[in-house]
């Protein structure tokens, strides 16, 4: 009994840390899909994406915190992702309004990822794209707060101590 005890409460300390925003967004980028002049750095516009399709997602930043986001070609899809954040709103009429970070080809070609450190209560958009004017097909864009070094030892802490609880156990048993 206590050990079913420890291992409930080990479990609720780190579940209780790691909470946070986590979306994933499935779709597809298609020719009656609007477009843009797509961003190439925080600065300038691309002189290849002059006018890629795109999908827009917003949600508002509940728990602050540094966040991981991917995009990646759904299965079978070729399209070669690009993938922007915004700090608020996006017009695709002023892709450089509001702009806080891009990527493309990383962790490889077709796949865009980078971290960013949101605010608790703001709002942010999420703009799935495509590297090319013609590159369309379905993707996958996920949002995924990365644990904190405290969520970490919390963890340890806790299979630490179901760890102990199971040896004790084990020693009044045999």
């Amino acid at each position: 009994m206590k050990l079913s005890l420890l291992a409930a409460a080990a479990a609720w300390l780190v579940a209780g840390a790691a909470q946070a925003d986590t979306f994933t967004i499935t779709g597809a980028l298609t020719s009656t899909d609007a477009t843009f002049n797509r961003p190439f750095t925080l600065t300038s516009l691309s002189g290849v994406g002059t006018a890629v399709h795109y999908d827009t997602f917003s949600f508002l930043g509940a728990a602050g915190g540094s966040y991981e986001f991917k995009m990646a070609p759904g299965a079978g899809s070729t399209v070669d992702t690009f993938l922007l954040l915004y700090a608020g709103s996006f017009d695709p009429s002023s892709p450089l309004t509001n702009l806080v970070a891009l990527n493309d080809d990383v962790p490889g070609v077709n796949y865009s990822a980078f971290s960013y450190t949101l605010t608790a209560g703001a709002v942010y958009t999420v703009v799935s794209t495509a590297f090319n004017n013609t590159d369309l097909g379905s993707y996958t864009t996920t949002v995924t707060p990365v644990p904190e070094p405290e969520t970490y030892a919390l963890m340890a802490l806790g299979l630490a101590a179901v760890g102990l609880g199971v040896r004790r156990r084990q020693r009044h048993m045999g």
